[in-house]
């Protein structure tokens, strides 16, 4: 308690006069220079202030061990360890009168204090005032996030916590890390106008604080804070938005930030007068249908073009839920409920209900009681959520499926999160679902424990979550191993924070134009306006990429268990993840999976692949890769192609461009190979994230994966999604393959120099592979473009698709054919004739067959694949490097060698069960037959 605490200070005043102590050689500007310190420097210089505090420290520790109170000792070593974890404040400013601020801030390492609860951000700004209090936490250093008003005073940081544990999650498709903020007001007014000045008020004083300590940019010099000590390195990336209460703060948030000369200027708080307006945008809803219309794809429905049922949470004033009933003119929404009314409309025509749906969005301040009662089906009608009770006629209990007459208003919406329909959506604030294994306190939103229903009550094929935790991630789980399709709220609701991303890194880049001349203010916002288009199209093709890689690991999540089970165990070893806090299954769970032959659902998919960019991500920025000058494309890619011709060498200076590069580069590898590519990578080449990401780059180019893949994406709708998850896989296949190729390459992989070698070939022994295989396997491609086209595929993409497996060799003949000198495609003959005469490519089949039921397992399969690999590309290289007689030659002298071998791989391949151990006695003669 507060008077424990007191007591304490008091009882041990020779204590807490050297905790002052220390406070003061830390942060007195006075004294002198600072030592910095932190991951980014180079070294620590120790000063006479670092000596001075060592002392203290020592002398504190000395009267510790004084005291004998077990609850005393604990606040006091808690109090040294805050001190210690402090990097800056605020508390030596004054204003220009020369008073002292009429609040205090403090900047914490928090990682460095084992006892705050997990997860620990990276920072956290705490600011102190008789009238407010305020926190704002950050998970990296390029963090951002929405700041809140509170009105949890006695545990707003745990909220606040909460919030940025999601927002880092959410935030894995932009650059910045999640951050969030919160503040209260200590003693509200009960008077609303007086009420909303102290709300302004507080949530300024908050950001005040921020900025006190917070480092700027002037040109390309950082400018520390004025009378702060810094104990860390330089910071100077600190951004803020719009949350629960602030909503229409940001202007209020960008004036702080012209007070203070801050250089991001209006940059500081997106969504301003001079930002994206996300509801006229409709961005967040249209981000989230873009997971909707893929779940319902995959279940081969187009609701684009189809009626379906829904039922939701919202009303149409809501930016996500009116939105969302705006997205196809094909919803038939049979009932929905706010904080205010029940709507009820058992058999709407799906034109005249979507007029009118529209035409609420466009009222201002509309609810569901301005609905035009004319335009609903029979028995349908809006009730007040005051109401004891409701009339349910037959039309409306056949549409929920329910039989009482009457039921309470609490009862009528339950009986509409449980209705048989197709869609369930939320675009309204509260959390309506919980496991069954949960408590109502688990779910952590006591408003809506009246309401709320298990996961197992879930009749709706698809729940798409357009607003924040309208369920919990455990029922998320629960309802997805039922067979459900759902994501996370992180990944269908992203769009407005890729938005508001995209927002303030395009300011960046037009702030700088506006300073040196090029643009004025005017021209500026012009330039942000008519960027609205391209932004949202770039935002909703994140939301597309992010539910693919979604479906791409469904659709292995069996035979990928194990991989990532690795994963998440070296993840955990390295402190990067705790399975429990992401309600992660754990390795009995993972027995379970394994046994029932099944592997993580969708929920869970969603979270690990946010941990791997989010890792990946930064691993990559510590790297020289975003300096690669071949990925200048990915960073021109990010900006407007108007901004790119006009802008290049600025965007090519970007303050963040290093991250932007690391974050595209991130989302693609992970997007497109796979949640566990790179730790798979790093098993089997112990190349790192880096090498990885150049070798991927590499096999896109050299195979025009981009061209591929726009081809199969065009088939939505027009093919079972099914065969698109099929095509898109065998394209896995051969980056899988061909990227560890190159990364068994020794020294460092040059994108462009290796692409222009490779590139020509590659696409030459495409263009004439079928005359190059043999006849057996010229058959077998046949047959593999017939099998596409009978799946409606057009013709000229299945036989693209149909050669992929076979092009995975390609890597090897090109490699041959530029050594000696050869026609790509007379050597692709040889080298597949040298297959079909030793039976490796049986060989490799047989053993991809083989069960990889251990890590190691799975290695020494994957070994004997590449050898089979290498041995075909060294008995080409034979065959190629005199005169076909003295290959014959060859042959004929160790022809018992052959003789055996051939008797051996018979017998592998008639075995019933062939094993392990017989294909590494086979691969054992093999590679003494090469070397012979």
């Amino acid at each position: 308690s507060e008077q424990l605490i007191q007591q304490t200070l008091a009882a041990h005043a020779d204590v807490a006069r050297l905790l002052i102590h220390l406070f003061e050689t830390h942060f007195d500007p006075a004294l002198g220079a600072a030592t910095l310190r932190g991951a980014s420097m180079a070294s620590s210089t120790v000063t006479g202030r670092h000596l001075a505090a060592a002392g203290i420290r020592a002398q504190v520790e000395d009267a510790l061990e004084r005291v004998k109170n077990p609850d005393e000792d604990r606040i006091l070593r808690l109090y040294l360890t805050l001190i210690e974890a402090t990097l800056r404040t605020n508390y030596y400013q004054r204003d220009e009168s020369g008073n002292r601020k009429p609040y205090l801030s403090f900047k914490l390492d928090s990682l460095s204090i084992r006892e705050l609860p997990l997860p620990r951000p990276m920072f956290e700004i705490s600011v102190y005032s008789p009238s407010m209090e305020g926190i704002h936490l950050r998970a990296g250093k390029v963090a951002r996030g929405g700041i809140r008003w509170s009105d949890r005073r006695e545990d707003f940081r745990t909220e606040v916590l909460g919030l940025m544990k999601a927002q880092n999650v959410k935030n894995v498709v932009i650059v910045p890390m999640g951050s969030k903020g919160g503040f209260v007001v200590k003693n509200p007014s009960s008077e609303r106008a007086v009420f909303q000045k102290e709300g302004v008020a507080a949530y300024q004083t908050l950001l005040r604080g921020m900025l006190d300590i917070t480092d700027n940019f002037r040109g390309a010099e950082v400018i520390p804070p004025r009378d702060v000590v810094r104990r860390d390195a330089d910071d100077p990336y600190l951004v803020v938005a719009a949350d629960k209460g602030t909503a229409t703060f940001s202007d209020i948030a960008n004036g702080v930030s012209e007070e203070y000369g801050f250089w991001l200027g209006d940059a500081f708080a997106s969504g301003g007068s001079q930002g994206y307006d996300h509801k006229a945008m409709g961005i967040t809803a249209r981000g989230a249908w873009e997971l909707v219309k893929r779940h319902f794809r995959e279940l081969g429905t187009d609701i684009q073009s189809t009626d379906f049922t829904c039922v939701g949470v919202g009303d149409m004033s809501g930016d996500v839920f009116g939105n969302g009933m705006l997205r196809s003119r094909h919803t038939k929404l049979l009932a929905a409920f706010d904080h205010r009314h029940i709507f009820l409309d058992p058999n709407p025509d799906p034109e005249k209900s979507f007029a009118e749906r529209q035409r609420l969005f466009d009222l201002p301040r509309s609810s569901w009681a301005d609905y035009d009662k004319k335009l609903m089906s029979k028995s349908g009608g809006v009730f007040d959520r005051s109401l004891k009770s409701i009339p349910l006629s037959p039309e409306v209990r056949t549409g929920l499926g329910i039989k009482a007459e009457r039921l309470t208003p609490a009862e009528v919406i339950q009986a509409i999160l449980k209705a048989e329909v197709d869609l369930l959506w939320f675009g309204g604030i509260g959390t309506y679902i919980k496991a069954s294994s949960e408590s109502h306190a688990d779910a952590g939103d006591r408003a809506s424990d009246a309401v709320r229903i298990d996961a197992t009550q879930i009749r709706a094929k698809v729940v798409g979550e357009g607003a924040n935790l309208g369920v919990t991630q455990r029922a998320r789980i629960e309802y997805a191993l039922a067979g459900g399709r759902i994501n996370t709220d992180a990944i269908d609701n992203s769009a407005g924070v890729d938005t508001s991303d995209h927002e303030v890194n395009l300011k960046i880049l037009l702030n700088a134009a506006v300073a040196s001349g090029d643009l004025t203010m005017k021209q500026r916002n012009q330039n942000l306006r008519e960027r609205t288009d391209d932004v949202a199209a770039h935002v909703l093709r994140d939301n597309y990429l992010q539910g693919l890689a979604l479906t791409l690991a469904e659709a292995q999540a069996a035979e990928r268990l194990d991989a990532e089970a690795r994963l998440m165990h070296g993840m955990e070893k390295a402190g990067k993840l705790d399975r429990a806090v992401e309600f992660l299954p754990d390795d009995t769970a993972i027995a379970q999976r394994r046994a029932q032959e099944r592997g993580l659902v969708r929920p869970e998919h969603a979270v690990l692949m946010a941990y791997v960019k989010n890792t990946l991500a930064h691993e990559l920025t510590a790297t020289d890769l975003p300096d690669d000058s071949q990925l200048k494309q990915d960073l021109f890619a990010y900006f407007p192609p108007a901004l790119v011709e006009r802008f290049r060498p600025q965007i090519e200076t970007h303050r963040l461009r290093r991250e932007i590069i690391a974050t595209c580069v991130a989302n693609e590898l992970v997007n497109r190979c796979g949640i566990t590519f790179v730790a798979d990578m790093n098993e089997r080449t112990g190349r790192g994230p880096g090498d990885t990401a150049r070798a991927y780059a590499i096999v896109r180019g050299i195979y025009d994966l981009d061209g591929l893949w726009s081809e199969v994406t065009a088939l939505d709708n027009l093919v079972p999604a099914a065969v698109q998850t099929e095509m898109l896989l065998a394209a896995s296949r051969l980056i899988d393959r061909t990227a560890a190729w190159f990364l068994r390459v020794p020294g460092a992989l040059d994108i462009a120099g290796v692409t222009q070698a490779f590139k020509p070939g590659v696409g030459a022994l495409a263009a004439r592979l079928g005359e190059t295989l043999p006849a057996s396997q010229e058959a077998e491609l046949a047959r593999r473009v017939t099998l596409w086209q009978e799946k409606r595929v057009p013709a000229a993409l299945a036989e693209r698709i149909a050669k992929l497996d076979f092009l995975v060799s390609a890597v090897d003949i090109v490699k041959l054919a530029i050594a000696v000198r050869a026609d790509v495609a007379e050597l692709g003959r040889r080298f597949f004739a040298v297959g079909a005469r030793f039976r490796l490519d049986l060989l490799r089949m047989t053993a991809r067959k083989l069960a990889a039921d251990t890590a190691w397992r799975k290695l020494a399969i994957g070994a004997l694949i590449e050898d089979f690999y290498g041995h075909q590309a060294d008995l080409t290289a034979r065959a190629v490097s005199g005169n076909e007689n003295a290959f014959e030659a060859w042959l004929a002298t160790h022809a018992a060698e052959i003789s055996h071998l051939d008797a051996l791989v018979t017998e592998i391949l008639q075995a019933p069960a062939p094993d392990l151990a017989m294909l590494t006695v086979v691969n054992r003669h093999l590679r003494a037959l090469v070397a012979a």
